[in-house]
């Protein structure tokens, strides 16, 4: 693995984020040092984006479970006695009956397209007897039953083909989005660098215009003595005074910029607010790294998309096999027992003494709407509607990564540019002081190389910033920035 020289293999230990252990001291006093590498440890592991990333993914773990709802085993248990006193149109031979019914059932279906049911039910009778009667009734009596039913399908859901499907199309869509995961940190990260290197720069886009403004200061209270002797050309101290004007409104919206952008970095990382931090950076600048080409097809976002193609055509053989009409196979064995006692009733039953079977064929077709149609086009187009989005993402991917390297390249032009334009508006700055100084060059002009100094150290600060900032970038296209995150 290539080791990127704005971040050490700091990320090979994030492998695991629940274990990271952030070193650094965060109590604010009297400053808290951090380093780049310091705000992306702090970023994921007390980061409130982070948390809301991760509890946001940790959702989508519902589908999977809802999609698997229907194979759970169903146990259900129900007692309850009747009380009978009604009368009807047939004669009854019990002027009252007692009835206490107690059924365990138990449900269950398969991958397989197979239903399964097994019950269990007594029935415990006493009956008043009326009137007497030619043939003599039981008045005290328990049946047990035990039961077992079976559906198979055989035409629509062929053996659980649709069911299969959809089971494989929520595993492999909750697989798709759980990649993404990952990229959704890597970009939580990135807007903390980022936020990191502005505020940087906007630190020592402040601290130059403090230093502006004391150049100018200083040139006005010179330009004032030599006025107070006479020496000085007319609109010498005005333009001195001007200057040094526009230079402290110049630090005033420097200081509120800098402090809305600790603010902006403080509430990414979750510090207090107000809290002062020293910036940690290098005062060397890497070179541009060489990197090998990094395949396409390894990034997170192709491979969480060729899940979901997969996923919606799953989702297709699920509809399609859907679509047709539902035959099943019936099946049905029950054993029977009945005894004036429970435990006679119970053993007559479990010797299969009075068997019932059943076998039969169930069709069912459903008209008039054209849904499952429908339903198996919908399909089809979310399966092509992946595979187009799919060869976009790809084609997009190779052009980020070049345009993030070439992104990185610019940059680092412009720090090498800006450095050596500083020194050469010093070098000016220096040569026109004395020339100045001497009488020889207007004010206007030194005034105008001042500033011009000034802007060049500012845009030097921008550049090292840009030219960091790009160098993640182009490590957040490759997938480098942050290795895969694993799911607690």
């Amino acid at each position: 693995m290539v080791r990127w020289p704005f971040l050490p293999s700091l990320f090979l230990a994030l492998l695991s984020l629940k274990a990271l252990a952030y070193p650094a001291d965060l109590s604010c006093k009297p400053a808290l040092s951090l380093s780049q590498k310091d705000v992306a440890e702090l970023i994921l592991k007390q980061g409130r984006r982070t948390q809301e990333i991760n509890l946001q993914y940790q959702q989508l773990r519902l589908a999977v479970a809802q999609a698997r709802a229907a194979y759970q085993w169903d146990f259900s248990a129900t007692t309850g006695y009747l009380f009978d006193k009604s009368v009807s149109l047939q004669p009854s031979a019990f002027r009252k009956n007692e009835n206490l019914v107690s059924k365990l059932s138990l449900d269950k279906n398969f991958f397989t397209g197979t239903h399964l049911t097994l019950e269990y039910q007594r029935t415990s009778f006493k009956g008043d007897p009326g009137a007497a009667t030619a043939n003599p009734v039981r008045s005290v009596a328990t049946q047990d039953l035990l039961g077992l039913n079976l559906t198979q399908n055989i035409w629509a859901n062929f053996f659980g083909i649709a069911d299969r499907g959809e089971l494989d199309a929520a595993d492999l869509n909750y697989q798709s989005t759980a990649l993404l995961r990952t990229n959704d940190l890597e970009n939580t990260v990135l807007d903390s660098i980022r936020a990191f290197w502005t505020a940087y720069v906007s630190e020592q886009n402040f601290k130059e215009s403090m230093a502006s403004r004391d150049r100018s200061k200083k040139l006005m209270d010179a330009v004032r003595k030599k006025s107070s002797f006479g020496y000085a050309n007319p609109g010498e101290l005005a333009q001195a005074q001007a200057d040094y004007e526009k230079r402290v409104q110049d630090v005033k919206n420097a200081s509120t910029l800098y402090l809305q952008n600790l603010d902006t970095l403080n509430t990414l990382l979750t510090l207090p607010q107000n809290c002062e931090i020293k910036f940690i950076v290098s005062d060397v600048v890497p070179p541009v790294p060489q990197l090998p080409e990094k395949p396409v097809q390894d990034l997170r976002a192709i491979r969480s998309e060729k899940l979901k193609v997969t996923a919606a055509e799953r989702a297709l053989d699920a509809a399609q096999s859907r679509d047709a009409p539902t035959l099943q196979l019936v099946g049905k064995i029950y054993s029977y027992g009945v005894k004036e006692d429970g435990n006679g009733a119970y053993s007559e039953m479990v010797s299969g003494a009075h068997p019932q079977y059943y076998a039969g064929i169930q069709f069912r077709y459903l008209f008039g709407e054209d849904l499952l149609s429908e339903t198996r086009l919908n399909r089809k187009y979310a399966r092509d509607f992946e595979s187009v989005r799919l060869s976009r993402l790809t084609q997009e991917s190779v052009d980020a990564q070049l345009q993030a390297q070439r992104k990185v390249q610019t940059a680092y032009a412009s720090v090498l540019s800006t450095a050596e334009q500083k020194k050469f508006r010093e070098k000016a700055l220096q040569e026109l002081n004395r020339s100045f100084n001497q009488g020889r060059t207007d004010i206007s002009i030194y005034i105008e190389a001042m500033n011009k100094f000034s802007d060049a150290e500012i845009l030097h600060s921008q550049a090292v910033g840009n030219y960091q900032t790009a160098l993640n970038e182009w490590a957040a296209v490759r997938d480098e920035l942050i290795p895969d995150a694993q799911e607690e």
